[in-house]
């Protein structure tokens, strides 16, 4: 059986042996290229809505009403639109199993979030407000990675594809493109930095733990300067850091919730600890001032001061327990992270996608 080729633009394309070009065209113009234009509106639909989980979490109710009607929208074209035509099989093998696994993944979707669209009030109260928020983060960032998955793989399994992916992609997706970019080299320039800081932090932060709970009091000032400054670092550039990546477009929400709270609770830890070392040495000076003026005997204010530098001391030591638990488990968390935006990455660079022109 003869190979059969079809023209993509200047090139002639060959099909799958025993599929004919005539077979391929009625399929192209039946199936194929309405799905790609239904998946096509459904990413436009989205595209004036794609704002950061941050900013969602914190926008206008006249903007969440905007929101509320896209996402809307977007599931009438992914369930009336789309959806029929994945029921169609392919002639081309690699096409049939591009279809079949935007199929599946197309009935999760619809069973746990089109379905909930549906039963969103129009206006919400201001109690659903809170929880609607929350849904629209998870549901806009599940179905945008469905759209991007099933049209990146419904692309490269067709036979144009190899020649022409530029033919098929609107503005939308080298965009797209470009925040995965971002995204990745932000999170890896997270990942750099929590590799650098990393040993020497945990050894300072530990170290001190010991000396804490050697002494069962403050330990001197220059243990104090050494933390001091891990403190003010993690405090300052990490947070900083923490906080930029947040920001950006392309994260999912449960990596948002991971990242905000390490954002919020390592530089609240950092802060309690600065504060306690500040109450630790304000006891120490008014204890002092007593004992020098006379108005306290001095063996009771050096009494008190062990007493109350005893207490403070376990209180810092649990807290710097509780700071050296948040920085292994973001050093666990982002490399994951990491790995879970390249493989995003990847889908969208299939079959020569960098190369899409603008």
């Amino acid at each position: 059986m003869t190979t059969q080729l079809i023209p993509v633009g200047t090139q002639l394309v060959p099909l799958p042996e025993g599929v004919s070009a005539t077979d391929w065209g009625l399929e192209r113009v039946r199936w194929q290229n309405p799905r790609i234009r239904a998946l096509l509106l459904a990413n436009q639909l989205l595209e004036g809505i794609l704002d950061s989980n941050y900013a969602i979490l914190h926008c206008s109710p006249r903007r969440l009403e905007e929101i509320l009607r896209r996402v809307r929208e977007v599931s009438e074209v992914l369930r009336l639109d789309f959806a029929p035509l994945l029921q169609h099989p392919s002639l081309i093998p690699t096409l049939e199993t591009a279809i079949d696994r935007a199929r599946l993944a197309f009935g999760l979707i619809d069973r746990t979030i089109l379905k909930e669209f549906e039963r969103l009030a129009d206006q919400p109260t201001s109690e659903d407000l809170s929880k609607l928020r929350k849904l629209l983060c998870v549901s806009i960032g599940k179905v945008h990675a469905y759209i991007q998955d099933a049209f990146c793989e419904i692309i490269a399994a067709d036979p144009r594809s190899v020649h022409a992916a530029d033919y098929f992609l609107s503005r939308r997706f080298p965009r797209d493109i470009e925040e995965a970019e971002w995204l990745h080299a932000s999170v890896s320039q997270l990942e750099t930095y929590l590799h650098e800081i990393g040993a020497q932090t945990l050894s300072q932060l530990t170290n001190f733990k010991n000396q804490l709970a050697q002494n069962a009091g403050i330990p001197d000032e220059k243990a104090w300067e050494a933390t001091d400054e891990v403190l003010e670092e993690l405090r300052g550039r990490l947070t900083t850091l923490l906080k930029e990546t947040l920001a950006l477009r392309g994260i999912r929400f449960d990596e948002m919730e991971a990242l905000d709270r390490y954002s919020s609770e390592i530089p609240a830890k950092c802060q309690t600890l600065l504060e306690l070392h500040s109450s630790s040495l304000e006891i120490a000076g008014r204890l002092f001032q007593d004992a020098q003026s006379g108005l306290r005997p001095v063996h009771e204010c050096v009494n008190q001061l062990f007493s109350s530098h005893e207490v403070l001391a376990r209180r810092i030591g649990t807290l710097v327990g509780h700071l050296i638990a948040s920085i292994l488990d973001l050093q666990a968390f982002v490399p994951l992270w990491m790995k879970s935006i390249e493989r995003r990455r990847a889908l969208l660079l299939i079959r020569g996608i960098e190369q899409i022109a603008d």
